[in-house]
């Protein structure tokens, strides 16, 4: 039997029973010995070398805000000392920057809303937004919205206005972004891609137009053509997400791509949970072996 292989784990202790994690269960019947590395522990780097040393990889399984972004401090100080984060450092630009997401569309020719950068000091230019809802609805996002708490739609200058003092208020940090509304009746879709492939593809029908924060969902399998399987792929790629979920809707028969989380949820469907649970873990297995 070969040398047992080590991979880091970034997750943090807010959650109960992580150690009991079903993503760690189906590693450690790889016979992957898990570093720890809580977000929520103070930092110090020579600590940090000596405990991830025997490890090429590292796995950031952090999802929500603000810990998201200690989680990506300790990404990039990983990178540094040259060990490879999945994902990268370098793609949460594209995963939590809506702004940022929307360029890398364009540079690429994924379809996706057309987008308007708005200051946060709200210094933008009425007379062009008047003139977008004159024949447009908006949908008003923080640049780094979570859980769909600084979402708005608006079809009126006027209710733009409030819209966006409400937002503002929330958040006194994000910059805002102003999406032109594309009707979903309802429906969303989740491509979920491990390793820039096509693993499930989930319809979600609720009962808001967010599909989004909390809202109660239903979701369910659907098959896909190699026409959308190709879209989700080149996505994932352009946006250098090896794993990651990808939101899109469909509207007159054409598919937009909304929004990407780089922690996908895995158990929308229960029977599929611990067959994508299982292939993450296989894909993380192969990239620690071909490290090594």
């Amino acid at each position: 039997m070969g040398k047992k292989l080590s991979i880091g784990i970034i997750y943090y202790k807010t959650y109960k029973d992580y150690h009991d994690n079903i993503l760690l269960r189906a590693l450690k019947k790889k016979n992957l010995n898990i570093i720890y590395l809580p977000a929520e522990e103070q930092l110090d780097v020579n600590e940090l070398k000596e405990k991830t040393k025997k490890c090429k990889l590292i796995y950031n399984d952090t999802t929500c805000q603000p810990i998201l972004f200690e989680s990506l401090e300790i990404s990039k100080t990983l990178e540094e000392i040259g060990k490879k984060v999945i994902n990268s450092s370098h793609s949460f630009f594209y995963q939590e920057d809506k702004w940022m997401f929307y360029l890398k569309c364009l540079e690429h020719k994924i379809p996706t809303p057309k987008t308007y950068f708005i200051p946060m000091e709200t210094r933008y230019y009425s007379k062009i937004i008047k003139e977008i809802l004159k024949d447009k609805k908006l949908v008003l996002k923080g640049v780094f919205s979570d859980n769909s708490m600084l979402v708005e739609m608006v079809s009126s200058y006027p209710m733009f206005i409030k819209k966006l003092k409400k937002i503002v208020k929330k958040s006194h940090r994000s910059p805002m972004i102003a999406q032109e509304y594309i009707p979903n009746f309802k429906r969303s879709y989740r491509a979920t891609l491990i390793n820039y492939k096509l693993e499930q593809f989930v319809v979600k029908i609720s009962k808001s137009w967010k599909q989004s924060g909390n809202v109660r969902e239903h979701f369910r399998t659907i098959k896909v053509n190699e026409k959308l399987k190709n879209l989700c792929e080149k996505a994932s790629r352009a946006l250098g997400l090896q794993v990651c979920g990808l939101d899109l809707i469909l509207n007159s028969g054409k598919w937009y791509v909304i929004e990407v989380n780089s922690c996908p949820a895995l158990d929308f469907i229960y029977e599929d949970e611990k067959k994508l649970v299982n292939k993450i873990a296989n894909f993380l297995y192969l990239e620690c072996k071909r490290l090594s």
